[in-house]
């Protein structure tokens, strides 16, 4: 399936539809960031430490979630390309950056749809998944997001030695001129992450950077205290 470039732009009517479905839901929390900065790790022990429930969006959104062509043509032209990863990979940084706002805009839709429907009670805890704090500030208040950054060095050497990354370098070797590819890949990452912390300070979400020193202890402890999480002694279901 194919999609223009011009295609490649945020459907405001499923902003408006996810802000009206959740504006009314004042439990509700994000944690965004760069890759390797400490996202699911935190969210992991958020979840323990503080009774909320965890939704982990990569998981949905890569095997969750049920994506009309119709309604989500930017993640569907995505995830429907005959290599989704050289597709992307394809793309210069300007149709990279609004495809990913795009499909934001489709993933807050989706997650509307489930959160309205599931049979949830108490806070929810949205781990990841959201590339630009610009879109998910339209459905969620800024001061129930925090955004986590660690620096472009570190996160390179994430992606190149953690052995949780192997797997997307065994896909990026695997496409044609890889080494090219992996450069991309790393820039894209980069001005990526760049982007969250850019937005987030311009819009008053918190912003978190994880430097070497800062233990995950600290980090979470954190992380918590500017969501304004109480510890719990339930452990959420």
């Amino acid at each position: 399936m194919a999609l223009a470039d011009s295609a490649f732009s945020v459907d405001r009517s499923l902003l408006e539809k996810a802000r009206s479905a959740l504006s009314a839901r004042a439990d509700l929390y994000c944690v965004i960031g760069g890759a390797c900065a400490g996202k699911s790790t935190v969210c992991r022990a958020l979840a323990e430490t503080s009774g909320v429930a965890l939704i982990d969006m990569d998981q949905r959104i890569f095997g969750g979630f049920s994506f009309d062509p119709k309604r989500h043509p930017a993640v569907s032209a995505w995830f429907s390309a005959d290599n989704p990863l050289a597709w992307m990979l394809s793309r210069s940084w300007t149709d990279f950056d609004a495809l990913n706002r795009a499909t934001n805009a489709e993933y807050l839709d989706v997650l509307a749809d489930e959160l309205l429907t599931a049979e949830r009670s108490g806070p929810q805890l949205i781990d990841g998944g959201f590339t630009h704090p610009s879109v998910l500030a339209e459905v969620f208040a800024p001061s129930h997001i925090v955004c986590l950054s660690t620096t472009p060095a570190e996160s390179a050497r994430c992606w190149e030695t953690a052995e949780d990354r192997a797997q997307m370098r065994r896909w990026i070797r695997a496409l044609p001129q890889p080494d090219a590819m992996w450069s991309r890949f790393l820039e894209f990452d980069r001005k990526m992450s760049e982007t969250m912390v850019a937005e987030s300070r311009a819009l008053g979400i918190a912003v978190i950077v994880r430097e070497p020193e800062m233990s995950r202890t600290t980090l979470c402890d954190v992380v918590q205290a500017r969501l304004g999480l109480r510890h719990s002694s339930t452990t959420p279901t």
